[in-house]
């Protein structure tokens, strides 16, 4: 399986690479060919042939890029289609501009060369549009996985702290164990952090687990007579834990409603 992944990989690799040399190649190819049927001191046959050839480049770079991302799904796919919308347009525009204004009413050569420079200009901008948006839609989504991956770990450290709780004797432990499995579903259930006006109560919630770490610690290690002591002193530091991170989603749910 991971042989054929590599393979997989490698052809990929391999077509991007090909298609980005030809985006090269191909255009300048035909910038000559063009200059060459037009007698060589023709500017409307350059002109045509450096339009004509940004498109063909423009296409067989988009076919690159999409050939180099493979079938990864991510909010980046709108921005993908909508590329590919604009260079289908802008090259149409081209061929149209090229047969029409070059060869059928002959423009001349400093009308034909603004016409084509606009056309380019415009389809410069809209592109960079489109490529600042989705430059911030997947920071955006790189930075909602960040924190889903920190929310999960949360979960994690939560769920090993009861796993250990729960190997310890004592007629108080499934009471403390039936709490911290409250405090993991509700970690669970709420929402990653989003906003940064919470990093410091995210981290407050952190270093209150860790005292819950070790109060769990000490448990284990202490004598018999003493864990119903430590576990009594264990539930306000559970409830505290909890009341911390349901405050926490309340605040998060307001921040949400103000900024939607």
């Amino acid at each position: 399986m991971k042989r054929k992944r590599g393979n997989q990989v490698n052809t990929r690799t391999k077509d991007r690479n090909g298609a980005w040399l030809a985006a090269i190649a191909l255009p300048l190819v035909t910038i000559l060919l063009f200059g060459w049927i037009g007698g060589m001191f023709q500017p409307s046959s350059w002109i045509s042939g450096i339009a004509v050839g940004c498109a063909e480049a423009a296409v067989l770079l988009f076919i690159g890029v999409v050939i180099g991302r493979g079938k990864a799904a991510s909010s980046g796919t709108p921005f993908y289609i909508a590329s590919g919308i604009i260079i289908g347009i802008y090259t149409v525009s081209v061929v149209l501009e090229v047969i029409l204004l070059g060869y059928l009413f002959k423009l001349p050569v400093s009308s034909y060369f603004m016409i084509h420079l606009i056309t380019f200009s415009g389809f410069f901008v809209v592109l960079g549009l489109v490529f600042l948006a989705a430059k911030y839609a997947g920071a955006q989504e790189r930075k909602e996985s960040d924190h889903l991956a920190v929310k999960r770990e949360t979960v994690a450290w939560i769920g090993e702290i009861r796993r250990k709780l729960s190997e310890l004797p004592g007629e108080n432990m499934p009471s403390l164990e039936r709490q911290i499995a409250e405090l993991e579903e509700t970690l669970r259930y709420s929402d990653p952090i989003s906003h940064t006006s919470l990093y410091e109560e995210e981290q407050l919630i952190q270093q209150k687990i860790a005292m819950l770490e070790d109060q769990v610690t000490l448990i284990g290690e202490a004598q018999a007579e003493q864990r119903k002591e430590l576990a009594e002193q264990t539930v306000p530091i559970i409830r505290d834990i909890l009341r911390t991170v349901q405050d926490r989603n309340t605040v998060l749910l307001k921040a949400k409603a103000g900024s939607t």
